[in-house]
């Protein structure tokens, strides 16, 4: 009879515990999902005006480039929300907390080259740069689709996808987003503003370190899969 008092008790205290997770994993996911939902409805408000203020007939060419652009950064942002809502619960995280500052910081620190004044640059110069973003932006939806469930901003395991552009390098998800955010760095381009991309590029690169960490201690078939694999440039790096 104390066995099993001993037990019920063992099972509640598990309980008891595991609901404080339940509450963090579910606030991890609402909380961006939300963020992202917000931009991507004001954004959706922008693009409706955008199309309305703009006829398309004295550069057709370019008003569909910049209305395509900023249609797909919406679609990217629409799809990180949902993702963030179904994604697997993860296997293991980094350790401590700086992992996830560097995340944090990474993820939001190119807005801050929105905040500067616009670089002045010709029509041309502007649709060179808005087509960069918008292959970026192509290709950074094609592998974040492909990544599905495993999305994480943070440096988490929650399962080793070694297929499609994940078969050539270990993060096209960072090399594509830094493609787009190439392009939006030229159409403000500055010494401020090359600054924070240059830093941008840095915590980027700490990001993979510490995702790779959490991977290979996760999945033995990884250090298998980084021997063979470049992290962001084919046969480069």
């Amino acid at each position: 009879m104390t066995l099993s008092s001993e037990q019920a008790s063992s099972s509640t205290l598990k309980t008891s515990a595991r609901v404080p997770l339940k509450v963090a994993d579910l606030l991890s996911r609402i909380i961006p999902a939300t963020f992202f939902l917000i931009i991507v409805i004001r954004n959706l408000i922008d693009l409706t005006k955008f199309f309305e203020a703009n006829s398309f007939q004295s550069r057709p060419f370019a008003g569909v480039v910049f209305f395509t652009a900023r249609l797909t950064t919406t679609f990217f942002l629409a799809l990180m929300s949902v993702l963030f809502l179904i994604r697997i619960e993860p296997l293991q995280k980094a350790k401590g907390v700086w992992p996830r500052i560097m995340a944090i910081v990474g993820t939001f620190c190119l807005y801050a080259v929105t905040l500067f004044p616009r670089a002045n640059l010709s029509v041309t110069q502007t649709m060179v740069a808005t087509v960069i973003s918008l292959i970026g932006t192509c290709l950074s939806i094609f592998a974040l689709a492909h990544l599905g469930r495993s999305f994480s901003l943070m440096a988490e395991a929650r399962r080793l996808v070694t297929s499609g552009p994940y078969r050539f390098v270990r993060h096209p998800l960072y090399l594509f987003e830094t493609v787009a955010s190439f392009g939006i760095l030229l159409q403000f381009i500055s010494l401020p503003t090359i600054v924070i991309f240059l830093a941008y590029i840095v915590i980027q690169l700490q990001r993979m370190k510490n995702e790779e960490a959490v991977l290979e201690r996760t999945f033995p078939e990884y250090h298998d899969y980084r021997l063979r694999t470049s992290r962001v440039i084919p046969r480069i790096y």
